[in-house]
C-alpha cells in the first residue's frame, strides 16, 4: 500500500483527468510522429537504438 501526500492525489487526478480526455485519434497520430523520429535517428545514427 502507497500512501500519497494531497498534492500527489491532485496531481494524479490532473493527469487521470487529462488522459481521459485525450482521444485515440490523437495519441495516433503521436506515435506516428514518434515512430517518424525513431526512423530518422536510426538513419542518422545507426549505432544506437
Amino acid at each position: 500500500m502507497v500512501t500519497l501526500t494531497d498534492d500527489e492525489v491532485a496531481l494524479l487526478r490532473s493527469l487521470l483527468t487529462a488522459l481521459r480526455s485525450i482521444k485515440v485519434r490523437e495519441i495516433d497520430k503521436a506515435l506516428v510522429i514518434l515512430a517518424k523520429g525513431d526512423r530518422g535517428t536510426e538513419r542518422n545514427y545507426p549505432d544506437q537504438k
